[in-house]
């Protein structure tokens, strides 16, 4: 039983990568592994879909994908089957409609790819002015990122996903270039930034600026610590300069909290955050400009796996 179609899928899976016939045995067991990483975040009704003309491709000589789901093959390890096939339970079946249909498109720098359901059906969906990605099989398209591809609606960005290190740009992505509101924003940030982790409670009406204003530098200062922050500390051993001159050069300030701050008890406190019943300090912050608008952060905490705690959203606390 395949979950409920949420129209708010942004990913869908290109079915033309499920053609394994190409690879070795070693080949194919990197890629299904791969493929379930990709796959297992997002594969919960909401986030991803593919099109039911899927089941139809021939995986390996003579097993096609639905065949591939459920019935046993001396290529294929049982756990791997099983794994894949509980997270293809999860996505969504989408019916093609008469804009899905596979029309000739061209990718600059890349071997012209045959059309496949999926990608037209993406760009379609991008078309209307969603963000898309399709999500590839790895050893099948080796390009990942966004991409410019030229179609029957014109030059359109659409993302392609084969590992999941390039997911993150694409969720980011997402919030500027559809404007989502700010309980989209929310529900997203797990993918967007892994290497965080949101206390309850934040909202951008603490910021002196609007939502639309102060969302492209909360999106920006989130990617960067959840990308670079806990490898700057430990690289520069905790040298606060070298860490906040990394972080300029990405074009975002940062800083610890100041002596003066650290020696005034009630202005101290202000940066302890409670979550999961522990309290932890945000001892760092970034600032959208010099007098207001800051996000306050703490260093990596090892139990909860090096993550950083996003702790507040303010325009200013005391100092």
């Amino acid at each position: 039983m395949h979950a409920e179609i949420h129209d708010d899928y942004r990913v869908v899976i290109d079915e033309h990568s499920l053609d394994w016939r190409a690879l070795t045995v070693e080949q194919l067991h990197d890629a299904l592994d791969a493929f379930a990483d990709l796959l297992q975040p997002i594969a919960d009704g909401r986030h991803v879909a593919f099109m039911n003309a899927a089941y139809e491709i021939e995986c390996r000589r003579d097993l096609h994908f639905m065949e591939f789901l459920y019935v046993q093959h001396p290529d294929i390890p049982r756990d791997v089957r099983v794994r894949l096939a509980r997270l293809i339970d999860r996505c969504a079946v989408v019916e093609p409609e008469e804009n899905d249909l596979p029309q000739p498109m061209r990718i600059a720098g890349v071997e012209q790819p045959e059309p496949s359901w999926g990608v037209s059906h993406a760009l379609a969906r991008s078309a209307a002015g969603r963000a898309m990605s399709c999500l590839v099989v790895p050893h099948t398209f080796r390009h990942s990122g966004w991409i410019t591809v030229e179609c029957w609606a014109g030059q359109l960005e659409i993302h392609f996903m084969n590992d999941p290190s390039c997911a993150p740009t694409f969720w980011r992505r997402v919030f500027t270039q559809e404007s989502t509101p700010e309980e989209v924003f929310f529900s997203l940030t797990s993918l967007a930034f892994p290497n965080l982790i949101l206390v309850d409670g934040l909202g951008f009406h603490r910021f002196d600026g609007k939502y639309p204003e102060v969302l492209p530098w909360v999106v920006d200062l989130l990617g960067a610590v959840s990308d670079h922050f806990a490898t700057a500390v430990a690289t520069h051993r905790g040298d606060h300069n070298r860490v906040i001159a990394q972080f300029d050069a990405l074009g975002l300030e940062i800083s610890p909290e100041s002596p003066s701050t650290k020696r005034n008890a009630k202005a101290w406190a202000e940066r302890l955050v409670l979550h999961d019943n522990a309290t932890y300090r945000c001892e760092w912050h970034g600032k959208r400009s010099w007098n207001h608008d800051r996000v306050h952060f703490t260093l990596p905490i090892p139990k909860l796996g090096n993550k950083v705690l996003i702790g507040i959203f303010v325009d200013h606390l005391s100092t």
